[in-house]
């Protein structure tokens, strides 16, 4: 984004936003807003500071993580159901903000490179065209885990939702902008070592089929988050496991989006 030129609209945040506008009135707007100012001189701030809907998180949902925590034991290769977890959404950062890793009661904070959808339609029980127009269009997550955590309580929740733990780019694809998010590479760096490398194409649900799947009996508001799982390369399948320490910097990296960039403290 540097040296590019914004255009702002007459938004305070992304609930008004969906709200007012739907894309093809906001591609519209969007051709006749003049830029008025240049992206360096800007502070970025979360696309979504505090979510006001769900954020619904897709588990195990790239081949290659499956075999990662089938050998952690955290999966099995008998299951042939998509899993789905909550995570918290009150304190949301976005990049340059710092993960604080919540030493005090997990020795294991690990990172999640993740592709995110964010609905600006409400949708219950929906045809396949509207699945695909709720979609309002993609950001890149980190989702943070406590693995020691999330081992003792025997579920998600409180693990992948510690203040911080939510990470999401700045910067939101719109559908309209890019339609097939099929053939997005994910990338994640620790201190620029390469750890996760792999492909949307990948995925073992797709976020059609998991949204019909979870619209199917749940109404999905607009502004639900779905992030879509994450590849191998965690620290928690690594050997010796590689968790996050203090001064690590996570850079998670989506070209068609951008780039997450994260220090932990």
């Amino acid at each position: 984004m540097e040296n590019e030129e914004i255009k702002i609209l007459d938004v305070k945040d992304f609930d008004e936003l969906i709200s007012k506008y739907d894309l093809p009135k906001l591609k519209e707007i969007n051709k006749a807003l003049l830029p008025i100012i240049e992206s360096k001189d800007i502070i970025p701030l979360p696309f979504i500071k505090k979510s006001n809907a769900d954020i619904i998180c897709a588990g195990m949902n790239y081949y290659s993580h499956k075999e990662e925590c089938i050998k952690e034991g955290v999966d099995k290769k008998d299951r042939t159901a998509s899993v789905y977890f909550s995570k918290r959404g009150t304190n949301i950062i976005t990049s340059n903000e710092i993960i604080n890793r919540h030493s005090d009661i997990t020795n294991e904070c690990d990172y999640e490179g993740e592709l995110g959808i964010i609905l600006y339609k409400d949708i219950y029980k929906p045809t396949k065209k509207e699945i695909f127009d709720s979609i309002f269009g993609y950001v890149i997550i980190n989702d943070v885990s406590a693995r020691d955590l999330q081992r003792y309580h025997q579920q998600y929740y409180f693990a992948k939702s510690l203040d911080t733990y939510m990470v999401m780019s700045e910067i939101l694809l719109t559908r309209d902008t890019f339609d097939d998010y099929h053939e997005f590479n994910i990338k994640t760096y620790v201190n620029n070592e390469l750890r996760q490398n792999d492909n949307t194409s990948n995925m073992i649900y797709s976020i059609e089929d998991m949204l019909e799947e979870l619209s199917s009996g749940i109404t999905l508001n607009k502004g639900t988050i779905l992030s879509t799982g994450t590849p191998s390369g965690v620290g928690m399948g690594m050997n010796p496991k590689c968790y996050l320490n203090k001064g690590d910097v996570i850079k998670i990296v989506i070209d068609e989006i951008g780039e997450l960039i994260n220090t932990c403290e």
